[in-house]
């Protein structure tokens, strides 16, 4: 009976103990969403303790809406123009700021975010990554055509109980940007019109 027990139990508990908790919330105007083919990916903030965090999530975001086929002007491009423009860190534009930018970069769209938390929580001796980020698009007039938030804890009852090693806190950042921007397909919004 023991052995019965033991084989039903262990595998329940191996897979609630890798599990990861965390949660996504995203909203959509899919006809608006669905016009967006070229965007430029300004400048995240960054509120963690973590200087680069912002710049990761931000090459992170560059790269999954490259892999989803949307047209994404370098990083460098935007960054002189938006320095050109002499926005404050880079991050606070009115409607007149992306209005110029989209003439200039030839987008119809674009993306900000920001790295809300980003750290390493400790429980004795064990370690593992918390992930906060919220990522839009918005439009050349400044209206918001998609944008996602959640937070994500890497915490393992496994790899606690047995000393297993957590997620890279970088590979934890890349793994929640991917995940909010699967929530983001322009494309195929457009098949379905």
């Amino acid at each position: 009976m023991k052995k019965l027990l033991i084989v039903f139990i262990f595998p329940i508990l191996l897979i609630a103990g890798c599990a990861s908790q965390g949660n996504i919330n995203f909203f959509i105007k899919p006809k608006s969403a669905s016009k967006i083919e070229r965007v430029a990916v300004l400048p995240f903030m960054n509120y963690s303790t973590d200087k680069f965090a912002g710049g990761r999530a931000r090459d992170f975001a560059i790269t999954a809406l490259l892999e989803k086929g949307i047209d994404v002007v370098p990083k460098g491009e935007v960054d002189r123009e938006v320095k050109r423009l002499g926005v404050p860190n880079g991050f606070y534009f009115d409607v007149n700021d992306l209005r110029v930018l989209a003439d200039v970069l030839k987008v119809n769209g674009f993306v900000q975010g920001s790295v809300d938390e980003y750290k390493l929580e400790r429980r004795g001796s064990y370690a593992y990554p918390v992930v906060a980020l919220t990522i839009k698009v918005i439009d050349t007039n400044g209206n918001v055509v998609w944008q996602a938030s959640g937070v994500k804890s890497y915490y393992s009852t496994l790899g606690r109980l047995f000393g297993l090693k957590s997620k890279d806190p970088i590979i934890a950042l890349q793994e929640f940007t991917y995940q909010l921007l699967q929530t983001f397909n322009p494309k195929e919004l457009k098949s379905k019109k």
